[in-house]
């Protein structure tokens, strides 16, 4: 007797609704796609208990007429698609044909359809998967689909739902996102009668998220737009300031499809590289538009995911994006800022008290850079352990000259792109507080900076700019400090040898397991050696990787441990020595671990601390 039987059509639809309705918001995604490929201008989407007793997606879009109903409902009925061909050019968000059927197989389905031009509506009612009747019926041009008890006849997939607020958040979350990005077509969503969501359909996008997101969010958003070789990115971001504690606020597309790609998210988070707090997420809202016959978007059952034919150009393009997008704005936070009206991109703010500018004021220009013994110890140069390096030149001018240039280098990106040097506004340095922070007055406000935060930025610029050209600066001790490492420890120094001296460590053999250190980074004289090589060491040998690959966490904490620190007292003229530095590095707005380095408070929000307005 044959044990390999062939399914019955009921089970095979079963399993393939199973693939494709995972739960209420799989039934909310499809219907959302079906109206928009039905050019629908608004779409109206009802639940009840969370979309298990009730999904109703109203739509203006062009409807159907009597025979296209019937057949909308059969396994794998589509006009979508005519040929193979068709499935690698697709203009469509849907195309396999199976929407509808699965959501018939495991539902009481009806749906009500008119089509521009028709006197009457149609009107079909399945159960199961069969139908089980059908009329005509008045109706409005668009289509209806009633979706009630859901997973009805399937009770083990019903009983793997989650609670009523895990199932409702899907469904906001599959409404918002192409909300988002569909800022033409007005959405709705209502829960148990009440409303929830209510996007009006709206000209700018920024707009659009504004409605859905909240103006606070709306009025810190950068425009991303760029072209590349064939691909075209376009949308928002947040300043780095507006980072959550979650990715609920992240929305990527591709040729208008909602999709989840971990490439294109590892290219936003490079792109905000430094610029966030561990543990903290981008917000953003990104759209790439790229050649249909470049990807393939027939690789999962709920259309979530795609792959590209060539990753790496549209990583480059979304990280390039993003990236030109934060260098050529001004990231500063601001602490309630104040708007007249929402008008976002227009309109700016005019400040009754003008700013008077003074010998103290900071004008961002590499020719305003004139170093002194004091200035270059307070970039991290400490002149008195340049050893022979110092020992070589004739005089004081040539050491100047060179820890001039130091101070003044390039600070390269890791990108194939060059950017113009960002806007750093003029500032009047008033003073420290509690040896941490300097206050500073400025055109409409006052900053606030965070000394530590300040200094580790311009020595982490700096120096991964030397390292990545291969141009560390480094100086001799004039007596080597010796350092001593266990057997394991000396075997991977001799194996690191070379990379170590990239990073400015020149160590020479001086017995068993011990090392006299010859040369140090010039640009952290500030450091205990000994201690620093010993972390770089005890990082290599814990994560059994080489430097290159570590180099962000070996920098990020060189640059740490060499900064200023909390408790420092600093004179105003050493810290305008720093300002001046920070506002020639590419990104001053955090230290490498993505703490704000300043922040402004506005002359406005003075006046309301102090009642001077409402």
């Amino acid at each position: 007797m044959a044990i390999i039987k062939l399914l019955s059509e009921e089970i095979i639809n079963k399993i393939a609704a199973g693939e494709v309705i995972e739960r209420p918001a799989s039934v909310v995604k499809e219907l959302i796609e079906n109206s928009l490929d039905a050019g629908a201008g608004s779409i109206r989407v009802e639940i009840k208990n969370s979309g298990q007793d009730l999904i109703k997606v109203t739509d203006d879009g062009q409807g159907m007429d009597e025979e296209d109903a019937r057949n909308s409902i059969l396994p794998h009925a589509t006009s979508k698609l005519a040929s193979v061909e068709d499935l690698y050019s697709l203009q469509t968000l849907g195309f396999r044909g199976e929407a509808l059927a699965s959501i018939a197989a495991v539902s009481q389905l009806a749906i009500i359809t008119k089509p521009k031009g028709k006197l009457e509506g149609f009107n079909l009612v399945a159960e199961g998967g069969s139908m089980v009747s059908c009329g005509i019926i008045a109706a409005d041009q668009g289509t209806t689909v009633e979706v009630r008890n859901l997973f009805y006849n399937t009770p083990a997939r019903k009983k793997f739902l989650k609670t009523e607020a895990v199932e409702l958040r899907h469904i906001i979350e599959v409404l918002t996102h192409y909300a988002l990005f569909n800022n033409h077509i007005a959405f709705k969503l209502i829960h148990d009668n009440h409303q929830l969501i209510n996007s009006p359909a709206l000209i700018d996008m920024r707009d659009n998220i504004a409605s859905i997101y909240g103006i606070g969010l709306a009025k810190d958003l950068l425009e991303v737009n760029y072209k590349d070789e064939g691909v075209i990115v376009s949308g928002y971001v947040a300043k780095p300031s507006r980072a959550r504690n979650d990715k609920s606020q992240q929305a990527l597309f591709v040729n208008g499809r909602w999709v989840k790609n971990n490439d294109i998210n590892k290219a936003v988070y490079e792109a905000f590289h430094s610029l966030l707090m561990v543990g903290k997420h981008p917000i953003f809202v990104l759209s790439i538009t790229i050649n249909p016959q470049k990807i393939d978007v027939n690789v999962h059952p709920q259309k979530l995911e795609i792959k590209f034919e060539q990753t790496e150009k549209v990583f480059s393009a979304a990280f390039n994006s993003v990236r030109e997008s934060l260098q050529r704005n001004n990231l500063i936070p601001i602490v309630d800022e104040i708007y007249p009206q929402f008008n976002i991109g227009l309109g700016k703010n005019i400040f009754k008290y003008n700013f008077e500018r003074s010998t103290q004021t900071i004008f961002p220009s590499e020719n305003n850079l004139s170093p002194t013994e004091d200035s270059l110890t307070w970039a991290g140069v400490n002149p008195l352990l340049l050893g022979e390096e110092i020992n070589s030149h004739n005089n004081d001018s040539d050491v100047f000259k060179d820890a001039a240039a130091v101070i003044q280098s390039n600070n390269h990106h890791l990108s194939s792109k060059e950017f113009s040097p960002i806007f750093f506004p003029s500032m009047k340095i008033l003073g420290q507080i509690h040896k941490t922070f300097f206050a500073a007055e400025t055109e409409g406000g006052v900053f606030f900076l965070d000394q530590h935060a300040v200094h580790e930025r311009i020595l982490y610029e700096k120096f991964m700019n030397q390292f990545m050209n291969s141009e560390v600066k480094i100086q001799s001790l004039l007596q080597g400090e010796i350092i001593n490492f266990t057997p394991a420890e000396k075997i991977l120094v001799l194996e690191h040898k070379t990379e170590l001296s990239r990073l400015g460590f020149n160590l020479e053999e001086f017995g068993d397991s011990t090392f006299v250190i010859k040369t140090v980074p010039l640009i952290f004289g500030r450091l205990q050696h000994s201690q620093t090589i010993q972390e770089v060491v005890s990082t290599l040998l814990e994560k059994q990787n080489s430097i290159e690959m570590l180099k962000e966490e070996i920098i990020t904490r060189m640059a740490c441990r060499a900064a200023v620190m909390a408790g420092e007292e600093l004179t105003v003229s050493r810290f305008e020595t720093l300002v001046q530095e920070l506002s020639l590095t590419r990104l001053p707005y955090t230290c490498p671990h993505g703490r704000p380095s300043l922040f402004k408070i506005t002359s406005e929000e003075l006046e309301k601390k102090f009642k001077r307005r409402g």
